[in-house]
């Protein structure tokens, strides 16, 4: 872990290459923006004034990566992995919940034979 005082970074400045990497991406990954700029995804994250950008580039990330794997464009198993990463899920799941007044009951009476 580097050692000595945390960078300060120009927002305003970061905000524009941000927005500008997420236009000229196909596929923008928040991630990949951080690494390239030597800084901590969390950091973006953290700051107010990004969460518009990074909800811009998640759905653009999402976007592209359905219509992408629709297609055959990209590796399947890979963008499944990525949207979920977003909150997809191939699970359902159901939720069964009863009222006071009427709760569920479930009884299982074996059959006499």
């Amino acid at each position: 872990m580097p050692a000595g005082r945390p960078r300060k970074y120009d927002r305003e400045a970061l905000g524009k290459e941000f927005a500008q990497y997420i236009e000229s991406n196909d596929i923008p990954i928040v991630a990949e923006f951080a690494y390239q700029h030597g800084m901590d995804k969390q950091l973006l994250y953290d700051w107010a004034e990004f969460t518009a950008l990074i909800k811009t580039c998640t759905q653009k990330k999402e976007a592209a990566l359905e219509k992408q794997a629709l297609s055959q464009q990209v590796n399947v198993t890979m963008a499944i992995f990525s949207l979920k990463q977003l909150g997809w899920s191939d699970r359902n799941e159901t939720t069964h919940k009863g009222d006071a007044a009427h709760p569920i009951v479930i009884s299982h009476k074996a059959a006499l034979w």
